[in-house]
């Protein structure tokens, strides 16, 4: 196995995983050239460009006997089949899909994904997009049932184009837009095919401007670059729907339109989490110190915009507080069970449409404060203008207790320490003071 591409533990992030198939020995020295540049060709496709930093890519190199992929359609001469490791083979009817087993030819898992699952299992267990690159001239690939993208090597941009859209089926469950028949496929809606066309209860309403697309949309130029409701999805000519004229899922070389992408975004937030790390690393805190208490996040950061991020204490915002890092001073919030929370979230324009906060992470700290404060509370007036006051709190080793008139300076009237919590002052028997204000300190 080599590395492709690295930014980040494997823990948390979109792990890829391109395997060889029909490359002998001889014809390995390329693969991970093709690997590469498979994953480059990926990557030059929104929403992928901009999470690319979300991701890591690795290639496993497999020898099969022979080069190439078996091609039934071509005749049943031996020259169209061939032995390569993961058995792969081009549909019997035309040289477009390309599977391996269980599949038509083979149905022993053990022949095809299997393999593939137990290559990963010991490479990159936490893997969530393998793509089988398969050498061989012919276009063609395939989702895998759901489990592996599939498609041909080749140095022609193409092949990038039909991988791109087979990793939509792979991530996003992302159905075809295609109205061509497809026997036996189940009727079953995707994330970006639907019989409804009632506006209200479009999947997709969130993209649709209903003053000024008509729902169903005409496929006419008017409409080329809108979201709405284009007749013709999942292999079915009439009474399936998808939202926009053309699509990656539609045509080769067509961007992925709004919805799709936005599906992709939130499959990439269901394997992968806007926050790396934060420090304190242990979210249950004991505070027995007023020194500032120092918190501070690491975050995935996509390519053209920022993660927002809010700091709250006891789940109310801080205001001003939305940078990585957040000092608090722990008496600002007095003493028992206190909380500190940072809410990331990332607000990219790609999603409209996020029900379960996939694109939202909240990292909570519980704070036991325990801080020895002291107060100045029962005052009592005696006779003569004299008075008494209380000392009291969390008993320090000692405390002084200060005088003034101006609140700016302060003369230390005496030196003490607290007994049962308290400590009692008078100024009875002493000289008439100007002094208004008091206040007890603990030494630094």
């Amino acid at each position: 196995m080599t590395t492709i591409l690295t930014n980040g533990p494997v823990s948390n992030r979109l792990n890829i995983v391109v395997l060889s198939e029909g490359y002998t020995s001889s014809d390995l020295a390329r693969f991970p050239v093709d690997a590469t540049n498979a994953i480059n060709g990926l990557f030059s496709h929104v929403p992928y460009q901009e999470y690319r930093s979300y991701c890591n890519a690795f290639a496993i190199s497999v020898p099969s006997n022979q080069s190439g992929s078996d091609h039934p359609a071509n005749g049943t001469n031996s020259s169209n089949f061939r032995d390569t490791y993961f058995n792969s083979t081009y549909d019997s009817n035309s040289d477009r899909l390309i599977t391996i087993p269980p599949n038509f030819a083979d149905t022993t898992y053990s022949h095809g994904q299997g393999k593939v699952d137990t290559l990963l299992q010991a490479f990159v267990p936490r893997y969530h997009l393998p793509i089988l690159l398969v050498n061989d001239p012919a276009p063609g690939g395939s989702d895998g049932f759901d489990k592996t993208a599939i498609t041909y090597s080749s140095t022609n941009d193409s092949s990038f184009e039909i991988l791109t859209h087979e990793t939509g089926h792979v991530l996003a469950n992302l159905g075809d837009e295609y109205t061509n028949a497809y026997p036996g496929f189940p009727d079953t809606e995707e994330p970006n095919t639907t019989r409804e066309t009632r506006p209200d209860f479009i999947k997709w309403k969130a993209w649709i401007n209903t003053n000024t697309t008509p729902i169903p949309t005409p496929a006419t130029a008017p409409y080329s670059s809108v979201i709405g409701l284009f007749q013709g999805a999942h292999y079915h000519i009439t009474n399936w729907y998808r939202p926009k004229l053309d699509c990656t899922m539609n045509h080769a070389y067509a961007p992925f339109c709004d919805v799709c992408v936005e599906a992709l975004v939130v499959a990439i937030y269901q394997r992968v989490r806007p926050i790396d790390s934060f420090v304190p690393a242990t979210t249950n805190l004991s505070v027995s110190s007023p020194q500032a208490v120092a918190f501070s996040l690491t975050v995935l950061q996509p390519a053209t915009h920022d993660l927002g991020v809010q700091w709250r204490t006891n789940g109310v915002p801080v205001a001003g507080e939305t940078n990585l890092t957040f000092n608090l001073l722990p008496q600002s919030l007095g003493n028992g069970t206190q909380s500190v929370s940072a809410v990331v979230r990332d607000t990219t324009t790609l999603v409209r449409t996020d029900p379960t906060n996939l694109l939202s992470q909240t990292i909570t700290w519980t704070l036991i404060v325990n801080l020895p404060y002291l107060q100045l509370d029962s005052l009592l007036w005696l006779t003569g203008g004299q008075f008494a006051f209380r000392v009291s709190g969390q008993a320090p080793q000692s405390f002084s207790l200060q005088a003034s008139s101006n609140l700016v300076s302060w003369v230390t009237l005496l030196t003490n320490s607290l007994v049962g919590g308290q400590f009692w002052y008078t100024n009875a028997g002493t000289s008439s003071v100007s002094k208004q204000f008091f206040r007890a300190v603990t030494p630094p």
